[in-house]
C-alpha cells in the first residue's frame, strides 16, 4: 500500500465519525475502504456504512464514487426522481451497484469534485462532504 493511501486510513481512523474503518488492499498500492456507523439522515435505516476506493494516485486522485448499503430507503420529503421498485431515491444516488473490494450490493453516491486539490482535499474530507449530501436530502 503506498504510503499515501496508509496516511488517509489513519486519518480516517481518528477523524472520521461512526463506529470503525474497515480497509482491503487493492493490487495497486490503493485500498478499499468501509467506514461504518455513519448517520445519514432521511434514510430507513438511518445509519449505513460508507464505503469508496482510494486509488494508486491519491492523492492526486479524486475519491469518487461512494457507495451507501444496498437496503437503504430513501423516506425523505424533497425530490426522489430515481425511481426504482424498491424505492425512489433522490438525485446523485443510484441502486445496482457493488462495493468494490468487498463485492457486497450498494448504492452509488454520485458526488464527484472537479476541483479537487490534492494538497487541500483528503479522503476525510469527502466523506464528510458525502455525509453532508446524504443528510441534507
Amino acid at each position: 500500500m503506498k504510503d499515501a493511501v496508509a496516511k488517509a486510513l489513519d486519518e480516517l481512523r481518528a477523524g472520521a465519525p461512526g463506529t470503525g474503518v474497515r480497509s482491503q488492499p487493492d493490487a495497486d498500492g490503493g485500498a478499499y475502504v468501509i467506514v461504518d456507523g455513519i448517520e445519514i439522515g432521511a434514510f430507513d435505516p438511518e445509519r449505513s456504512w460508507i464505503g469508496f476506493h482510494l486509488v494508486w494516485s491519491y492523492p492526486d486522485a479524486d475519491v469518487y464514487p461512494h457507495f451507501i448499503d444496498a437496503p437503504v430507503r430513501y423516506t425523505g420529503d424533497g425530490p426522489a426522481p430515481n425511481d426504482h421498485p424498491d424505492g425512489a431515491l433522490p438525485t446523485s444516488i443510484t441502486r445496482g451497484a457493488t462495493m468494490p473490494g468487498f463485492e457486497i450490493p450498494a448504492l452509488q453516491v454520485s458526488r464527484r469534485s472537479p476541483r479537487w486539490n490534492s494538497e487541500t482535499d483528503t479522503a476525510l474530507c469527502k466523506l464528510l462532504r458525502v455525509i453532508e449530501f446524504l443528510r441534507s436530502r
